[in-house]
């Protein structure tokens, strides 16, 4: 007995029980329970906030390294 199971399904199968899930836009995660879904959101904020934060010094450097050039 095989079961189907699609990719776009927000549901998470775990031994024949099936758990509704929240299904993240950004990264195709299912989180359960549905409640997690906001912090996890909140995670990928505050990571593309440090990765814009880190990009921004980095241009700083090369600007003063292209300056002393």
């Amino acid at each position: 007995m095989a079961q189907v199971l699609r990719r776009d399904s927000q549901e998470i199968l775990i031994e024949d029980k099936s758990f509704q899930a929240a299904k993240c836009d950004k990264c195709g995660a299912k989180i359960y329970p549905r409640s997690l879904l906001k912090p996890h959101l909140n995670r990928h904020q505050s990571q593309r906030r440090w990765f814009l934060t880190e990009l921004k010094k980095l241009r700083r450097t090369m600007s003063h390294m292209r300056g002393i050039a």
